[in-house]
């Protein structure tokens, strides 16, 4: 579904995230997804020249950005200012971008002098436009993931936490609700992905024996591990965060238990269990998952069904957007 075809546009990000692939390919933008090596400051000046260079050079009629980084947006909006360039500018903007932990005075001005501002959920788009903004709710593209034919096991049940050891993960709540079932579910299995820093969680017991830290996942065994996970798990304490994982677990068709925030609570409203992220609703959560499992599988297959829609919807508005802009 491509919202700019013929169109001269290309699609910026200085990190490797699905969001990005799947957003370029549906907006019908080149993605550049740059990447260096070296200290924080080398990296920014060897990715800013990279991206100087590219839009100096090609000159292209849209251009989409993420933020974060900050220091990416940054740019590409005093380019918009200075008349370096004569694209339109389309900030595709995270929730950390909205509320980065860093610079936080700048984003008004960013929002601002941006042609449009994308964001995840209708909450963020009120405080871009409350900014002086022009902003799009605009949830994740669904992800290309095929299905697996896979039912749980009677013997075991497999949940899959999505982490990437974040400051806005409660991991240590998980562990905690993984140590409190060990009695209770001796059969289920917790993997949790990513690259563990128990130590700078705080945790210091041995990591419970139903608990398996996979460490990093290239995605190939990400997406293998997804799509055989009895049930997903994805947390954030951010503030109207809707996680990578809630969209990955939908294309998957495998039911999630997610926290509990408006926005989430509102697109993913079948298939998922919410959490108020402590131990004892994790737990609690993953015992009704197992328990109703098949209608919550029914649920979220039905729930794909009306997101693809929704997705549809949204790329039509983003694409007049774009071209009024």
């Amino acid at each position: 579904m491509s919202t700019a075809a013929g169109t001269n546009a290309i699609w910026f990000t200085w990190e490797k995230q699905r969001r990005n692939r799947s957003m370029a390919t549906a907006v019908g933008a080149r993605l550049e997804e740059l990447d260096s090596k070296g200290g924080t400051l080398a990296r920014y000046w060897a990715l800013g020249r990279r991206t100087f260079g590219i839009v100096r050079r090609e000159k292209p009629a849209i251009v989409y950005f993420q933020n974060p980084s900050i220091v990416l947006a940054t740019l590409i909006v005093s380019m918009k200012v200075l008349r370096l360039t004569r694209a339109t500018i389309v900030g595709d903007y995270h929730n950390a971008g909205v509320y980065p932990p860093v610079a936080r005075f700048l984003v008004p001005w960013l929002v601002r002098h941006a042609d449009l501002t994308i964001v995840s959920n209708q909450n963020l788009a009120t405080v871009v436009e409350s900014m002086g903004g022009r902003a799009l709710p605009m949830p994740d593209p669904i992800p290309a993931l095929e299905p697996a034919s896979h039912r749980p096991a009677a013997d075991s049940f497999d949940v899959l936490f999505v982490c990437s050891w974040a400051d806005d993960e409660p991991i240590t709540e998980v562990l905690r609700a993984a140590q409190s079932l060990l009695e209770t579910e001796p059969n289920l299995n917790l993997a949790i992905t990513g690259r563990p820093k128990l130590e700078k969680i705080g945790w210091r017991d041995p990591v419970p024996a139903n608990v398996k830290l996979t460490g990093f996942l290239s995605e190939h065994d990400f997406d293998h591990r997804l799509t055989h996970a009895d049930a997903i798990l994805d947390l954030t304490t951010r503030a109207d965060c809707m996680v990578c994982g809630a969209y990955e677990a939908t294309a998957a068709q495998v039911p999630m238990i997610l926290s509990d925030n408006p926005p989430t609570r509102e697109y993913f409203d079948k298939g998922a269990l919410f959490t108020d992220n402590s131990a004892n609703s994790i737990a609690a959560l993953i015992r009704e998952m197992r328990a109703d499992h098949a209608r919550l599988q029914r649920e979220v297959i039905e729930n794909k069904r009306h997101i693809l829609q929704r997705e549809q919807d949204a790329f039509a508005r983003l694409q007049a957007l774009v071209k009024s802009a």
